[in-house]
C-alpha cells in the first residue's frame, strides 16, 4: 500500500510539474491518463497551501486586503477582478478577523466553488458538444491549482515577512500573477479537452462563471424558503400546544 502511494504521488507531482511547463500537453495527457484520486489530493494540498498562507503571512498585511479592496484604486480593482475569475478561492488576504479562520471554512471556501464550477462547467461544454467527461473537468480543473499549491505559500513566507507596507506592490503583483496563471489553466484546459475553439471556449468561461452564481442563488433562495416554512410551522405547532 506505502509504495502504491508513493508511485501515485510521484505521478500527481510529476503531472504538476508538467502543467506548469506545457500546459496544453499537459491537459491533453491527463485527459487520457488522469484518475479521480488526483482530485482530493490536490484539493488537499490546496486547503493546506491557504492554511500556511495564512500561517506566514506578516501580521502588518492581515488586514491590508481588504483596506485596498475598499478603496477603489488599482490595487482594490484588481483583487476583485482575480477573486471573481477564480470564484474566490485565492484571496491572499484575509479580508476579515484573523481569529475566526479555522480550516473547515477555508475547505469550504474552496472545494464548494471547486466543484460547482466542475458541474457548471460540465453542464454548459455538453451544451456546447465538448469532448470531456465529467472525469477529464474535474481531474483538469484541480490541476489548475498548482501554481496557487506550489508558489503561493512560499511568497507568503518571503516576501510579508520581509517588506514592509510601502513595499506591498511587489507582493501585489505576485499574487495577481499567480491568480491570472491558474485562469490560463483553467482557460486552456477548458480549451483542450473539449477541443474547443478560442471563441467557445471563452463563451463556456463565462456562461459557467454565470451559471454558478445562479446556482448558488437558487441554493440561498431554496435554503432561505426552507427556513421561512419550518418557523411557519413550528409556529403553529406551538401555538396548539401552548394555548
Amino acid at each position: 500500500m506505502a509504495g502504491k502511494a508513493r508511485w501515485y504521488v510521484t505521478k500527481w507531482f510529476r503531472q504538476m510539474l508538467h502543467v506548469i511547463t506545457h500546459p496544453e500537453d499537459a491537459f491533453w495527457d491527463l485527459k487520457r491518463t488522469g484518475d479521480w484520486w488526483s482530485v482530493p489530493f490536490l484539493l488537499v494540498l490546496a486547503v493546506s497551501a491557504r492554511s500556511l498562507i495564512l500561517q506566514f503571512m506578516g501580521f502588518h498585511y492581515v488586514f491590508q486586503g481588504s483596506a485596498d479592496v475598499k478603496a477603489g484604486n488599482f490595487d482594490g480593482i484588481m483583487e476583485n477582478v482575480s477573486r471573481n475569475l477564480t470564484l474566490s478561492m485565492t484571496n491572499f488576504f484575509y479580508a476579515g478577523n484573523p481569529e475566526d479562520v479555522s480550516v473547515v471554512t477555508e475547505l469550504i471556501r474552496i472545494v464548494v466553488p471547486f466543484f460547482t464550477w466542475c458541474l457548471a462547467h460540465y453542464a454548459i461544454a455538453m451544451i456546447f458538444y465538448g469532448e470531456g467527461t465529467l472525469k477529464n473537468v474535474c481531474v483538469s480543473g484541480a490541476f489548475s491549482f498548482t501554481p496557487y499549491i506550489l508558489f503561493s505559500w512560499p511568497v507568503a513566507l518571503l516576501l510579508t515577512n520581509t517588506t514592509t507596507l510601502s513595499e506591498k506592490g511587489l507582493y501585489w503583483a505576485l499574487s495577481y500573477i499567480i491568480r491570472l496563471w491558474m485562469v490560463y489553466l483553467i482557460f486552456t484546459h477548458i480549451r483542450v479537452i473539449h477541443d474547443f475553439t478560442f471563441k467557445r471556449t471563452l463563451a463556456t468561461y463565462i456562461i459557467g462563471l454565470i451559471t454558478v452564481i445562479i446556482i448558488w442563488g437558487l441554493v440561498a433562495l431554496v435554503y432561505a424558503l426552507s427556513l421561512n416554512t419550518y418557523e411557519f410551522f413550528y409556529g403553529i405547532f406551538y401555538e396548539f400546544t401552548t394555548r
